[in-house]
């Protein structure tokens, strides 16, 4: 009689787990938007793959310094490319799409503009193949946008724009 009794309440309660799981789920799909956990927004600096460099930007010639943080050490490691070139880290390529010596935004479109003083590079960094941030790198604000790999940081130290008369003698 005791065996069929704890059968019964066994039952009973894989019933009632149903029951609730059920429930759970049915809740999920009836919360509000703002319930919801936050989602990071994508960063409207980055690129993405099938995005243009403005043509001004692949136009300028010159070099630009990246430094690489490694974060298990705080080790910093420096780079220097070229325009239009790429340089090899620690497994690590980045390649030099474009610079800007002020870039600023108007209707969701990217212009270099004298009048600011925000110098920037167009990259592409990758690891064996695969692509892990394309876009652009900003002097100024090496925190807020750019590549952020659990063991790597990288941000623009500086650029050097070569002037024209100078790119005709080369």
């Amino acid at each position: 009689m005791m065996g069929r009794f704890n059968s019964v309440v066994l039952l009973l309660l894989v019933f009632a787990m149903g029951l609730l799981l059920t429930g759970c789920e049915q809740e999920k799909a009836n919360q509000i938007e703002w319930q919801l956990p936050l989602e990071k927004k994508q960063d409207p600096h980055s690129g993405q793959v099938a995005d243009a460099v403005p043509e001004w930007a692949a136009l300028q010639r010159g070099e630009a310094e990246f430094v690489w943080l490694e974060k298990a050490t705080a080790r910093l490691h420096s780079s220097t490319v070229a325009s239009g070139g790429v340089a090899e880290f620690s497994g690590w390529e980045i390649r030099l799409l474009g610079l800007a010596t002020g870039l600023r935004t108007e209707n969701r479109a990217f212009l270099n503009d004298g009048n600011v003083d925000n110098p920037a590079a167009f990259v592409v960094i990758s690891r064996d193949g695969e692509i892990h941030y394309r876009g652009w790198l900003y002097q100024k604000f090496p925190e807020l946008f750019g590549m952020d790999d659990p063991a790597w940081k990288v941000w623009l130290k500086g650029i050097t724009l070569r002037p024209a008369s100078q790119e005709a003698h080369n």
